[in-house]
């Protein structure tokens, strides 16, 4: 057995204890002047409001070290100097911080009121940058769950969103399109409660028609130069994709204001010009149903038959769009039968062609069945294109080919085993079923 280890070397319990309470009656004595870590201000509680600072004998290390806040919502220390909880969190004692913020911000606001846009932008900038929260604050808003911080305001200053809105504001003045929608993203991001709310979407809404006319320029408004793009004008390339996805933002960001269903039809125009009608129909679709109140309403419904029609490649192709365009163009002479009298012969013109379509794909059906020897299936498809559309060009049509297939011999054709579910019957094969040859039923024989 190995020999005790002599008492020097032993660790000592209460000797480390001893050592801790030295080290913390040292440092309480010395008023711990050697400053502080600013980390841990806001996580953790601070002492009883109103206690008594100047007495250390009755303040614990903890709260003398972190501070007291009194009835001015001040930091005092012992020490010297101290802190101050604005709305934005803590800041420097000087009674005149908050002043000099205003005074800031005041001057900026001069310079733009004087027409001094270079000026003022710089200053608005400055502004906005020292406002902007930094990563370490950001980590402390998301602990303001923590016990103890439920006191604390953790909103920023005013003076933050207002610069924003002001920065943005100059920069679409001075034709810097891309850095305004930049700033008002950035508005709208980190103020989503801003008042400023309708201007930044307005004015987003307004960069996307310039952008979307430099694609497609109107005969009443030219397009900006091409050296525009340098400057901040137009983004660099793929100018009709920026307007979308501004037009998107606009959505996003006030998708029950006045201008959403006007964002959704520029949209799906755009896309319907460019010649992609599937997704023009799709955001038709979406105006028709996000905002079925909406003044744009009925050219919405029209132009979605259209781009619906216009996306129908041919009768060998999927033919869904047909059936939805049908649809559509009821439900427009339904919600809108006042307007029958002046647009009835398009919706009915309209009509006909979708029925035209739908025969010509019936008979085209018709025709590959009767290429194959499916004479019976063949006869549906033709008898169902002169049942529904009697008075059409491919009725006649059908009734050439069904006085040719009156003709033709008939065999009857069994479905194939693969379709009977499990344990079925199928009466076309005598009787056997999918590995399953019971069930026959009275009279009936197995094999052939």
């Amino acid at each position: 057995m190995s020999e005790p280890l002599p008492r020097s070397r032993a660790f000592s319990p209460p000797a480390f204890v001893v050592a801790v309470a030295a080290l913390a009656v040292a440092l309480a004595s010395a008023g711990c002047r050697g400053g502080s870590s600013p980390g841990l201000r806001g996580l953790l509680p601070t002492a009883r409001r109103g206690a008594d600072v100047d007495a250390p004998g009755r303040q614990a290390l903890l709260a003398r070290w972190m501070g007291v806040p009194q009835a001015d919502d001040q930091v005092r220390r012992a020490g010297g100097g101290g802190l101050v909880l604005r709305p934005d969190g803590w800041a420097s004692k000087d009674a005149t911080t908050e002043d000099r913020r205003a005074a800031e911000f005041e001057a900026a606001e001069q310079l733009y009121l004087q027409g001094d846009l270079d000026a003022a932008e710089r200053a608005f900038a400055r502004i906005a940058r020292k406002e902007r929260p930094s990563g370490i604050k950001r980590f402390a808003d998301s602990l303001t769950e923590l016990e103890g911080l439920d006191d604390f305001d953790r909103r920023r200053s005013p003076w933050g969103m207002r610069s924003l809105f002001y920065l943005g504001e100059i920069r679409f003045k001075k034709g810097n399109y891309v850095g305004a929608h930049d700033t008002f993203e950035e508005l709208l991001k980190e103020y989503p409660g801003t008042p400023h709310l309708d201007e930044a979407v307005s004015r987003e809404f307004q960069i996307a028609q310039t952008w979307l006319n430099q694609v497609r320029p109107a005969e009443d408004q030219p397009p900006l130069p091409w050296h525009a793009r340098f400057r901040g004008g137009l983004p660099l390339i793929d100018t009709g994709g920026h307007a979308v996805s501004v037009l998107e933002h606009v959505r996003q960001n006030d998708p029950a204001g006045p201008l959403a269903d006007a964002a959704v039809k520029l949209i799906a125009d755009h896309y319907s010009e460019s010649g992609d009608h599937e997704t023009a129909a799709f955001y038709y679709d979406q105006l028709i149903n996000d905002h079925p109140k909406s003044p744009l309403l009925h050219d919405a419904l029209m132009s979605s038959v259209d781009s619906k029609l216009n996306a129908y490649i041919g009768p060998e192709y999927d033919f869904t769009g047909l059936a939805q365009a049908r649809d559509t163009a009821k439900r427009a002479m339904q919600l809108f039968p006042e307007r029958l009298t002046s647009t009835s012969d398009d919706i009915y013109h309209t009509l006909d062609l979708i029925a035209d379509q739908e025969a010509e794909r019936d008979y085209t059906m018709g025709e590959w069945y009767r290429s194959a020897g499916y004479v019976i299936s063949a006869e549906y498809y033709f008898g169902g294109i002169v049942q529904k559309w009697p008075r059409s060009n491919w009725a006649e049509k059908a009734r050439a080919q069904l006085a040719e297939l009156a003709t033709m011999p008939r065999k009857e054709t069994a479905p194939s085993k693969m379709m009977v579910q499990p344990g079925g019957n199928d009466p076309f094969s005598q009787g056997i079923s999918s590995g399953n040859p019971g069930g026959l039923g009275p009279g009936s024989t197995m094999g052939p």
